[in-house]
């Protein structure tokens, strides 16, 4: 008898404990779940970032963007964080969707501050592999030619500074285009006959130093 007395004794024990443990425990459980939810939420950089893909030429509008918290630390290099410094300006390097607008997708006056007395131009070159041999602050000249061999060849611009050359488009219409955009630093008085050339003829590069 007494043996079974010391026994059901210490079972008494054991569910009492077991009890306070558990009490214990979901009083553990509540405290954490409180304290995750008045946490304040950490701190982040708003930094403006494309509310869907953007394709070179691109006249920025309030639709095109959306503000976006980076971690301290992670907001990439040169990123834009005014939308006045953004609205009405034009994509010189087409991005994806979710991507943050840097001065370096942008054309216009950052873009051109060194060159006084030329305006941007973004131009179609037929023949992308002519463009993978360009990069940033190449001077070249573009010739402009007829397919159908209707006119002579004539060069529209000398000393034109390369700006920026795009990543190839993925697009939908990627296949149909051909060739790649690329952005061009020319003298004002003729960047309405480069533009028209790019649509009408077929642009040639010629390196000229």
């Amino acid at each position: 008898m007494l043996l079974l007395r010391i026994l059901d004794d210490l079972r008494r024990r054991v569910l009492v404990h077991r009890r306070l443990l558990g009490s214990a425990f979901a009083a553990v459980a509540v405290w954490l779940v409180v304290s995750a939810a008045t946490d304040p939420p950490a701190a982040t950089v708003p930094v403006w970032t494309s509310a869907h893909d953007l394709p070179t030429g691109t006249v920025l509008l309030r639709d095109d963007l959306v503000r976006t918290g980076y971690a301290p630390g992670s907001v990439p290099t040169a990123a834009v964080g005014s939308l006045a410094g953004l609205l009405g300006r034009t994509v010189a390097t087409p991005l994806g969707a979710g991507e943050p607008l840097t001065a370096a997708h942008l054309a216009g006056a950052t873009a051109l501050s060194g060159y006084p007395g030329r305006s941007a131009v973004a131009v179609r070159i037929p023949d992308a592999d002519v463009v993978s041999l360009l990069t940033p602050g190449q001077r070249v000249s573009l010739v402009a030619s007829d397919p159908q061999g209707g006119s002579e060849p004539e060069r529209v611009v000398e000393d034109a500074a390369v700006l920026a050359v795009p990543h190839a488009s993925t697009g939908a219409g990627a296949g149909t285009l051909g060739g790649r955009l690329v952005v061009f630093a020319v003298p004002e008085s003729r960047a309405d006959e480069v533009a028209a050339a790019g649509t009408s003829r077929y642009l040639s590069v010629v390196w000229t130093r």
